[in-house]
């Protein structure tokens, strides 16, 4: 259950970063087919890593902020 798990948001992130790589190829006037698909799953395996980077900063301060709202008193 939990490898199905772990599958599913690995493939989520993928599409993820392949959308936001694309975006950013696009504002640069630049289409999937002017790289080499060496070259895309480059630049895609470092938007995969900005991606997790940045979701761990979110989760950090989700968790920075539950336990200061705990500690004033602020949830209950």
């Amino acid at each position: 259950m939990f490898d199905e798990a772990q599958k599913e948001f690995d493939k989520s992130v993928r599409t993820m970063a392949e959308n936001s790589l694309l975006k950013k190829l696009n504002k640069q006037g630049l289409q999937r087919v002017d790289l080499s698909d060496e070259k895309f799953n480059e630049l895609l395996l470092d938007e995969i890593e900005i991606l997790k980077a940045d979701g761990k900063k979110v989760g950090a301060g989700v968790g920075i902020g539950i336990v200061l709202s705990l500690i004033t008193g602020g949830i209950f």
